[in-house]
């Protein structure tokens, strides 16, 4: 019989706490571009709708790329 793997809990908390870290700064980025979308100028709906869809795309992308992500290790 083959043994399993043994996983190592610490570096799978470790690779974790990356992702959570890079989510969070990836947010902070989302909320830097969403204070650069608003401004005090009268805007049209359609400029609403379009730079809203502009950030999901951003945030999907970004999102997608961070799954992408291999794991480093053996975890």
């Amino acid at each position: 019989m083959k043994k399993k793997n043994k996983m190592c809990y610490a570096t799978l908390v470790r690779q974790l706490e990356t992702m959570d870290n890079q989510i969070c700064k990836i947010k902070e980025q989302i909320k830097q571009l969403k204070s650069c979308f608003v401004t005090g100028e009268e805007v049209c709906q359609d400029e609403i709708e379009a730079d809203r869809a502009a950030m999901e795309a951003i945030g999907d992308i970004c999102l997608d790329a961070l799954l992408d992500v291999e794991p480093k290790g053996e975890a």
